[in-house]
């Protein structure tokens, strides 16, 4: 998500390449036909002498020129834009159940505390400097002066240090934060029990500056050194929303859809599964370097097109302007026309696509031996041939290259192995005395993942295992799989894109898995005290060389224990109408470029896209 489910996540669609397929996330350098680099990544990677990692502060002037060149735009006009999927509990921070589609639109009308630059570092957006101590147990965040949201209360520190607080001791994104300090609610507010309510340690300082303090497990006592705890800030976490709104919200659960922010564009309408519009806020805070006010244009019509193979034929037809896609055989067919569509591509630092079991799901896949098994049988290189389109990478985890912890040997071998799949479920057999072994499969509705499920259904078959498939409404497939839904026990999902293993800890540590019918980001409900031993490592060790192999060591075991089933990686691309310019050029409020996709796969920023009205 990479904040991915926060971030984003939460990738979660299974289409094209999506073989397997949920994030957020973060991170994935794109380029260019013409060459131009429109990068995506997620986590911070400033590295001082000492090796530690920190963050980008506080140049809050913009220069006469920035690294990315502002051509002579054309304002105005409107673009019409297409996503995978829906979300789910539209549109407030601490409930919006996000994907990059989701990510999109919410940064459209959100701005974020901080952002990803292209040079892969933190950078403040309504913060003017983001500044951890000696230590990186207190991080002191300051923000910009000036700034309101559409409805005109303004962008100080109470309102984003109540954003912060109501998203982040919310149901969805608390299990993130679990290495944020908590404190007793000064307020003297309790719980239904009658304990005493916890929040999160943020401390108002003035009007402009607020403290954010980390605790092991949320122990305000045992401060916990996280080097790159900023980039949680440039997640679904540090979205910032009116506070007037929300408190209107919290009283009127209908106004969640026609949300208030700081950004670019304000709501006009919100259809679900149809239409989002926002138009242009006349008075955004933001210009570009030429002093020309932002954004360029008018209008976005953001639809919901749920198969790309759909998509395709929308942009060609002209019905569409732009839309992203991680189906490889969509991406596949606007390679062979770049002039008539150009299309940006996302290839470095990416999800992994795979198939996510309920690790806490009664049943065969408990053991090891039948998740082994399954993933022996699948010829890879087959489903990348006829459902990616033969252009994808085959996975051998969930690191994917450039990625820390990445290995090409990480003890996992890909290849197709029936006759050893064939040993190791005759094994469970034996050493449970079943007689059968029987799967569900679960993915959403689209022409490519019914592909895929049969593929995987014959793998399985030939090796003794009978397999259910479950085709699963796309706005129910995260919600199955946050709550541990009884029909989700193997989903074709996609997720894990970023540069540190850090941003994958709340996706694999146990404290974030709780039991099925609860809600988890650990979606598969990873609960092995190694990887919890080793993430903790990854996070707070100040050696650089003892985080990295801490990171390769959770491969390794992942790999080990086949706690999930990967296929390939994922290939993201952006095909495009002629007429839409800029895409890939925004400037960060600090006059650096900006990686776009705003830290995340599958999306861009859209305060910088023009229309070119003579193409």
């Amino acid at each position: 998500m990479s904040f991915a489910l926060i971030a984003g996540a939460c990738s979660k669609k299974d289409d094209g390449n999506s073989v397997g397929t949920t994030g957020s996330s973060p991170a994935a350098d794109t380029t260019a036909a013409g060459g131009s680099d429109t990068t995506a990544a997620a986590g911070d990677t400033t590295t001082p002498s000492n090796g530690t990692d920190t963050t980008v502060g506080a140049d809050t002037t913009l220069p006469a020129e920035t690294t990315v060149p502002v051509a002579d735009v054309t304002i105005g006009g409107k673009l019409v834009v297409s996503g995978e999927a829906e979300v789910a509990n539209a549109w407030t921070p601490a409930a919006m159940q996000c994907d990059s589609y989701c990510q999109e639109r919410a940064r459209s009308f959100f701005d974020p505390v901080a952002a990803f630059g292209a040079d892969g570092k933190v950078h403040p957006y309504l913060a003017e400097s983001i500044e951890p101590n000696a230590d990186f147990t207190v991080w002191t965040v300051t923000l910009r002066d000036g700034i309101k949201f559409t409805d005109g209360t303004p962008v100080d520190a109470d309102a984003v240090v109540y954003n912060l607080q109501t998203t982040g001791t919310g149901l969805l994104i608390s299990k993130a934060l679990n290495d944020v300090a908590k404190i007793a609610d000064p307020s003297g507010a309790t719980n239904d029990d009658g304990t005493p309510k916890m929040i999160l340690d943020i401390v108002k300082t003035d009007d402009k500056t607020f403290t954010i303090t980390t605790g092991k497990n949320g122990d305000a006592n045992t401060p916990l050194s996280w080097p790159g705890f900023a980039s949680a800030l440039t997640t679904q976490w540090g979205l910032i929303a009116s506070p007037t709104w929300l408190t209107a919200v919290a009283a009127d659960p209908a106004k969640a859809s026609a949300p208030i922010g700081s950004g670019p564009f304000i709501v006009e309408s919100y259809t679900p599964r149809d239409v989002l519009v926002v138009k242009k806020n006349p008075g955004y805070w933001q210009k570009d370097a030429n002093g020309v006010q932002l954004p360029y244009l008018d209008e976005i019509d953001f639809k919901v097109i749920e198969d790309s193979q759909v998509a395709e034929e929308a942009l060609k037809n002209g019905e569409l302007d732009i839309f992203s896609t991680s189906s490889a055989q969509v991406v596949k067919d606007f390679r062979d026309d770049p002039d008539n569509f150009p299309m940006t591509e996302q290839t470095k630092f990416v999800e992994t696509n795979y198939l996510l079991i309920d690790l806490a799901k009664p049943g065969p896949t408990q053991s090891a031996l039948v998740r082994c098994a399954l993933s022996k049988a699948i010829d890879r290189q087959e489903v990348i041939d006829l459902v990616a389109g033969g252009l994808t990478q085959i996975a051998n985890g969930l690191f994917s290259p450039g990625q820390q912890g990445y290995l090409e040997d990480n003890g996992f071998d890909p290849a197709q192995d029936i006759e050893g799949a064939k040993a190791l479920i005759e094994q469970y057999k034996k050493e449970t005395g079943t007689s059968s072994v029987e799967v569900t499969y679960g993915h959403t509705a689209t022409a490519l993942g019914d592909q895929a499920a049969e593929l995987y259904k014959g793998y399985w078959a030939a090796i003794g295992v009978d397999t259910k498939v479950d085709v699963v409404p796309q706005d129910k497939f995260i919600t199955n799989a946050l709550f541990g839904d009884p029909g989700f026990f193997i989903y074709g999902w996609r997720n894990h894109a970023g540069l540190t293993v850090d941003q994958q800890n709340f996706w694999w540590n146990s404290v974030s898995g709780p039991p099925d019918g609860q809600l988890a980001l650990n979606f598969g409900r990873l609960n092995d005290p190694e990887v919890d031993r080793l993430l903790a490592d990854a996070r707070s060790n100040p050696d650089e060389a003892a985080r990295n192999k801490a990171a390769e060591d959770i491969n390794r075991q992942m790999a080990k224990e086949c706690y999930q089933i990967p296929i390939d990686y994922t290939l993201w691309g952006t095909p495009h109408s002629p007429k839409v310019q800029g895409l890939g050029q925004t400037v960060l409020p600090d006059g650096s470029a900006a990686r776009d996709g705003a830290g995340f796969s599958g999306q861009f920023w859209v305060n910088s896209i023009w229309i070119d009205q003579n193409a």
